[in-house]
Parts: structure tokens; sequence; C-alpha cells
């Protein structure tokens, strides 16, 4: 094999594994026949037409309609998925409230674990079959906040005689906004997905319990250890990511795994992609870089650990290798 031929098969490696074993020969043919004598680097030209090719073939895939079930079961999934990944942070750092301060504040802070309510009633509603009153719910939990915020602010700019007087009135809205999204986004998956109930068939109820039980369990034990030690929620902050990008990796080996986990990716990028730019920002790059990488290797090793199984539909489960 000249080194030309074998640039050119590395080149050949963005297209699909079946695209290639049908016609790699037969590009590489194609190419070799039309370089130049002692050409030993394809022609820039041609690499960008191979990597075009092979990335226009992926999108193909990835949003035809031959996807259309994936996309279906993915929005299944993602439906289920996304109001746990809210509920389970929020289990694990609502053990700090059995952590009281102040003994006679003891009973106030157990009446936070009411907050929990609302989100654990959304997840055992999409269980349940009943979309539209989780979607409901989902709505009105999101929405509650914001509309909050912008009456009392516009009660407030009032008061005090124009926004020019409380310039801070756009920003608190703004901010009150952006944390509200993720809660808006798990109420527009509820909305669009055609049954939730179905996502959880397909992740299999024992290893969503499992996954969720495991998850909620490690956190509010760090978030014990760590807040008996120091108030800040470094372990928190490290360890909720970490575990999302365990739970990406383990469900990217499948067609609907990876589409679930693109539908999902904005929950956890409101909730923590600023971590590690604050954390730099703050000359904290230690921690920031220990993020980053946490994160990088637990995706590529729960990716690499665990053997896909079926084909990503709850139609068709069989083996893939």
């Amino acid at each position: 094999m000249t080194p030309l031929e074998a640039r050119y098969r590395r080149l050949l490696a963005c297209y699909p594994r079946d695209h290639r074993a049908m016609h790699e020969e037969e590009m590489i043919g194609v190419m070799l026949a039309g370089a130049r004598p002692g050409q030993r680097y394809p022609d820039p030209r041609d690499a960008f037409d191979l990597v075009r090719g092979g990335l226009i073939i992926h999108l193909q895939r990835f949003l035809g309609p031959a996807s259309a079930a994936h996309w279906r079961d993915a929005l299944n999934v993602a439906a289920i998925v996304a109001p746990l990944c809210l509920l389970i942070p929020q289990i694990g750092n609502s053990v700090t409230l059995l952590w009281p301060i102040d003994p006679d504040f003891s009973a106030y802070n157990l009446l936070g674990f009411v907050d929990l309510l609302p989100e654990a009633l959304i997840v055992g509603l999409a269980l349940r079959g009943l979309r539209w009153t989780a979607a409901a719910l989902a709505w009105i939990l999101g929405l509650a906040s914001p509309i909050a915020t912008a009456v009392a602010t516009a009660n407030l700019v009032e008061q005090m005689g124009g926004a020019s007087a409380y310039p801070f009135a756009v920003p608190t809205l703004a901010d009150e906004t952006l944390s509200a999204l993720p809660g808006l986004i798990v109420a527009l998956l509820l909305t669009v997905a055609p049954c939730p109930a179905k996502g959880a068939e397909l992740i299999g109820h024992r290893k969503l319990l499992r996954w969720s039980m495991v998850s909620a369990a490690t956190l509010a034990a760090t978030t014990a250890l760590w807040y008996g030690w120091s108030p800040d929620d470094y372990a928190s902050a490290l360890l909720t990511p970490a575990l999302l990008a365990m739970a990406c990796g383990a469900g990217s080996h499948t067609p609907v795994g990876q589409r679930a986990i693109l539908l999902l990716a904005p929950i956890p990028l409101l909730l923590y992609g600023n971590l590690p730019i604050t954390y730099a920002f703050d000359g904290r790059w230690p921690l920031a870089l220990v993020e980053v990488l946490l994160v990088s290797v637990l995706f590529i090793v729960a990716r690499r650990g665990f053997q896909p199984y079926g084909s990503g539909t709850v139609s068709s489960p069989e083996r893939l290798v």
C-alpha cells in the first residue's frame, strides 16, 4: 500500500462502515487513477469532498425519513429521562436539609422536602402514561417562577418610578428566565413525545430505577460528607455532570440513544455547562480542568465498557454484534 492510498483510506473512515464495505475499493481506485505520478498526499479538494460526502451520508441517515422510528423512540426516552435529570440532583442536594445549622429550624428544614414532590409527581405521571397531565404540571412549574418574577419586578419598577430607577429589573428577569429553561425543556419534551411511558420500557424499568437510585444515593452521600466539611458545593458540581456523562456514554451505543442524548443535551449544558468557565474566570483552573477531564474520561469509559444490545427500538431488540 502506497502512502497516498493509506491517507485516502484514513479519510474514508468518516464514512459509515457499511458504506465503506460496499464502495471503499471503488472509491480508492478512482482517486488513485486520478492522482499525479509521485503524489504522496491527497489533493485538498479531494480531501474536502471526501469528508463532506461522509458527513452528508451520516446526516442523511441521522435526520432522514428512515430514522423516523428512532427519533420517535428517542423523544419518548428523552421525555422520561429529562425530569429525572432535574429530580435526582434535587434529591441529592436536599440531604443538607437534614443538617440544620440552628436546631430551632429543623422542622422548617424538613418542609423543604416538599419542593421535591412536584418533580416526583411529573415523573410518576409520565410513567403511568398520563402524558398530558405531566406536561401541564411541567409547564406550570416552568412558567410560575418567571411570571412571578416579572410581576414582582414590574410592581417594584412602578413603585420606584420607572426602569431607570431600578436598573437591575431586566437582568433579574433574564436570570430567572434562564434558570427556568431546563424545566421548560422538560415540559416541551413531555408535550411532543408520543408516549414517554414507552421510553421507560425501552430503557428498562429496572435499569432506570437502578440508575436513579444509585445516582441519588451517591449524590446524597457525597453532598452530606462534603457539606460537613465545607459549605461550597464543589462535590455535587463535579459529581452530577460525571454521572450524566456515564449515563450518556452507556446510552450512546444505539441510534435511539444517540438521538436521545442530542435532545437532552440542552438541560445539562444549561445547568452545568458554565461551571468550568466560571471556575476558570475565578482563578480555579485545576477545578475546571478536573471537571472537563472527569466528564470526558467517564463518558469514554462508559461507552467502551458497556456492550451494545439491541437496535434501539422496542420492536427490534436483537443483538447488534
